[in-house]
């Protein structure tokens, strides 16, 4: 291939499809990095993971390859971190491709406030940022740190430790997740309540179901519906819609008798639930479909690019991707096509 003379923010590149292969997009919609790749991913820590001839490696925003395509499956880098597959087993690597320790594991999770739990025979251990094992492989299963605390579990019950592998939290919990806030949720007797870093039940189990708080609100269902509480496990939203969605820059995706709409923080409906499907909002912008077609609303509901794609995805670094008439492109936040894999009428 050829790569791009000057340099370019990696911040302002797309993946694009055109005749059967991946490249990248600019903002403005010029081919940057011609498609020559089989499998292409966005850009994270300034490096993106592609696959050429059946093998994965990373290449830089100017298209060169800065760790050669010799994996089998890769993650995309978080934090100067990517997993790698070597035969059956993963290791790590950092930016510039070197191994991190000397081990390899049959599973690894993300780092987390510079900690990963590692799968060594069947038991989770975790490592620091050096590769180091610092706390032994001896739990069930292994997740995130957060706040300081780390999921596990131990005889079929799940808690949390301490970064130098204290139990803070007893294995006592039937399911659990990771802190998300201040606040995780636990699973007692069938029903589900949220705790927080002490380890208080500081909202009561009684939810059928429930997901973990962002920005400051949890979705719950009760009685075969669903609506949102607070971190204080006030109700901020009644238990009446038949699905939602997590909150996305203020407003959250919600339906009742199979259409869709937004409700704000506050629980007020901003977009009514009319259309047949919807995606989050991203710089203001939401994709809603109507009918056989979707279109764009703002965030007072207004219809602010008229439907008429075939597909189309929330808008991401300014761009946004859909199809129209069989063909992928990108639009702009007036609607306007900006790149397109075949010229369209």
């Amino acid at each position: 291939m050829e790569p791009s003379e000057k340099p370019v923010s990696s911040d302002s590149l797309h993946v694009a499809f055109s005749k059967g292969k991946f490249g990248y997009i600019d903002s403005r919609g010029r081919m940057v990095i011609d498609p020559v790749f089989e499998i292409a991913y966005g850009f994270r820590d300034g490096l993106a993971p592609v696959k050429t001839k059946g093998k994965w490696g990373y290449i830089d925003s100017t298209g060169r390859f800065v760790i050669d395509p010799v994996y089998p499956q890769v993650t995309p880098f978080k934090k100067g971190v990517a997993r790698v597959n070597v035969v059956d087993k993963q290791i790590y690597i950092g930016r510039d491709g070197k191994q991190i320790g000397d081990s390899a594991y049959d599973f690894g999770y993300h780092f987390s406030e510079g900690l990963a739990f590692v799968s060594v025979d069947g038991n989770y251990g975790v490592i620091d940022s050096t590769g180091r094992m610092v706390i032994q492989p001896e739990y069930e299963l292994g997740y995130f740190f957060a706040h300081g605390l780390g999921l596990v579990r131990k005889n079929g019950r799940y808690g949390y430790i301490d970064k130098q592998g204290n139990q803070s939290i007893p294995p006592i919990y039937e399911e659990a997740d990771s802190f998300q806030g201040s606040r995780a949720k636990v699973r007692v007797g069938g029903l589900w309540g949220f705790i927080d870093t002490s380890g208080t039940m500081v909202i009561e189990p009684k939810y059928e179901e429930a997901w973990g708080f962002i920005e400051n609100r949890a979705r719950v269902r009760c009685d075969g519906k669903w609506g949102y509480i607070d971190i204080f496990g006030a109700s901020v939203v009644d238990c009446l819609y038949d699905a939602t969605e997590n909150f996305s820059e203020g407003f959250a995706r919600v339906a009742k008798k199979n259409r869709w709409g937004f409700i704000d923080v506050s629980g007020k409906e901003i977009v009514p639930a009319v259309y047949q499907a919807v995606k989050p909002f991203s710089g203001g912008l939401a994709p809603v479909k109507k009918t056989k077609t979707w279109g764009y609303v703002d965030t007072s509901g207004v219809m602010v690019i008229e439907p008429r794609f075939n597909e189309a995805q929330s808008f991401f670094k300014g761009l946004a991707r859909v199809r129209l008439n069989g063909v992928e492109a990108y639009i702009d936040a007036s609607g306007k096509i900006i790149w397109s894999e075949k010229p369209l009428p």
